[in-house]
């Protein structure tokens, strides 16, 4: 059974309603390991729907959070800022009426797209509107039994005057340089007296205040339990770190149910996104988010990024070279749920069928894609005009050809679409071509590729014009010639691309005229 499944099921066991929450910190754009968290959640939701149950998913903005540094993304003007909490924050480029607008709204739009549509919630909105009100109260009252259970649960030791709140200095806007050090009941006092942020200092202003419970916020640990007991949350995809023992969920739970009198959710926990072996996040330069790559791979292709595999599997993204690998894997798992289980174990069956449906968008489609992104990649580059547009009159004469396909449906033009923006942002020299119009005049061949060579030109001209069999022509040719095979392609990239390297040679030559390839070999045998 899917991992989705097996939550939802788990789920409604302990009842018909639920509240699946994600959250996100809004310290800049969201990235790919956000809309993960989210997609996550939304798979849980609908599927508690479908089997008859009742559900919300909700977003939590945690716009309350100060900004503890300066994405590489921000302006360094932004600097100016540090300890402000997010929803105070102008917007970076004065597009937007504020600095949250300008990061959620586009990540909103990207996940809509993909049919992932959670109710967003302000938590600063809820701070100020009072929805937090009881909570907060209840957390200052009994500030002397979260110091306890922080101390017991991971060794954490507070200040005896220690408040689980922090005020929004009413003199430099921090909210992460103050202390609160009394509640009266009404009022909470303050010193703004400076902080730490990971390994950053927050200086203070030394202003001394009294706020009211609006004006500030609980510290992480006490607020997610808060959140939990004020929406009613039963399920929440979190980090693993924050499952282990002694840990943040640990705590949390504690305070919920203690104190807040509320059962702590069900956590779903997950592995963190890694590219190049760093975990993904806004301080690693250019942020990587679910946009990029839907634009690149299409939605449906990044949604089973994150169902193919349970949560707490490895993820790795490589926008370079793991790009067509995954749009395989996703066009074999559509292969599979239309019946084709030949090269699949019998076990694998159910999950990745499944995992294709919940990756599907627009309800689920009546037959398989036209054509793989691997045959588009070869076929768009062939279809170039000087300008780099895409011919696509062009492409479907060559798909006529080589896949008998008379029509570009809207799935074949969005995976080509995708290809071309890969072409175009991210995809590696590698797999970059043009197609020589000419013998490339320096090019050289040795004794061993000349024989090949010959002994091809003989046997393509016979070839059923398919990616396949052109391809098996050519490893048969080079067996008889008694030659490595990669040698053997690589003498073929050569006459073809005027580089020793390049794309799938069988879906290469299918995408191109038979006449032309037959003519360059013919032409390369007397070089």
């Amino acid at each position: 059974m899917h991992w989705v499944d097996v939550y939802a099921e788990k789920l409604l066991e302990l009842g018909s309603n639920h509240i699946i929450e994600s959250g996100t910190g809004i310290s800049g754009q969201p990235h790919l390991g956000s809309a993960g968290d989210i997609i996550y959640a939304d798979g849980i939701h609908k599927k508690i729907i479908e089997m008859g149950g009742s559900s919300r998913a909700i977003w939590a903005m945690d716009d309350m959070d100060g900004l503890r540094k300066v994405p590489a993304q921000l302006p360094k003007e932004f600097e100016q800022y540090i300890g402000q909490p997010a929803f105070k924050l102008p917007c970076p480029d004065g597009c937007c009426d504020s600095f949250v607008e300008h990061f959620t709204s586009p990540f909103l739009e990207e996940l809509a797209r993909a049919d992932v549509k959670p109710e967003a919630v302000s938590v600063a909105q809820m701070y100020i509107d009072g929805k937090y009100d009881e909570v907060v109260r209840i957390a200052l009252e009994k500030a002397s039994e979260i110091r306890v259970i922080f101390e017991d649960i991971s060794g954490s030791v507070r200040e005896e005057d220690w408040l689980p709140f922090f005020p929004i200095c009413q003199n430099c806007g921090k909210i992460l340089s103050t202390k609160a050090y009394e509640f009266d009941g009404r009022k909470v006092k303050y010193r703004c007296r400076g902080g730490i942020a990971g390994k950053a200092d927050i200086p203070g202003c030394g202003h001394e205040g009294e706020v009211g419970i609006r004006e500030g916020k609980l510290p992480w640990r006490v607020e997610w339990a808060a959140r939990w007991s004020h929406l009613g949350v039963t399920c929440e995809p979190m980090g693993k770190d924050l499952t282990a023992a002694g840990g943040t969920y640990e705590t949390s739970s504690i305070i919920c149910e203690q104190l807040f009198g509320s059962k702590a959710p069900m956590p779903v926990p997950y592995e963190f996104i890694v590219m190049s072996g760093k975990k993904l996040g806004k301080s690693i330069g250019r942020v990587l988010t679910f946009g990029d790559m839907a634009k690149i791979v299409t939605p449906e292709i990044s949604k089973y990024f994150f169902f193919r595999s349970q949560p707490t599997a490895h993820k790795n993204i490589d926008f370079e070279f793991a790009i067509p690998k995954l749009a395989e894997d996703y066009e074999n798992a559509e292969r599979v749920f239309f019946g084709d289980t030949s090269n699949v174990p019998e076990k694998e069956i159910e999950d990745i069928k499944r995992s294709y449906e919940l990756s599907q968008i627009s309800g689920m489609p009546d037959a398989p894609g036209q054509a793989s992104y691997s045959h588009l990649l070869s076929i768009i580059q062939t279809n170039l005009d000087l300008e780099g547009n895409v011919d696509w009159d062009g492409v479907l004469k060559t798909l006529a050809r080589t896949d008998n396909i008379t029509q570009l449906d809207e799935r074949t033009m969005a995976k080509g679409n995708a290809v071309k923006t890969w072409l175009d942002t991210t995809a590696p020299e590698d797999v970059k071509f043009a197609i020589q119009k000419e013998m490339p005049a320096d090019i050289e061949l040795n004794d061993d590729e000349r024989k090949f060579i010959t002994e091809l030109a003989g046997a393509i001209s016979k070839v059923n014009w398919e990616a396949g069999l052109i391809h098996d022509a050519i490893y048969e040719t080079s067996q008889a010639c008694e030659l490595k095979a990669g040698q053997c392609f690589k003498a073929l990239y050569k006459i073809f691309l005027g580089k020793n390297r390049g794309p799938r040679l069988g879906f290469l030559l299918a995408s191109l005229d038979r006449d032309f390839v037959v003519g360059r070999i013919e032409e390369a045998t007397k070089i």
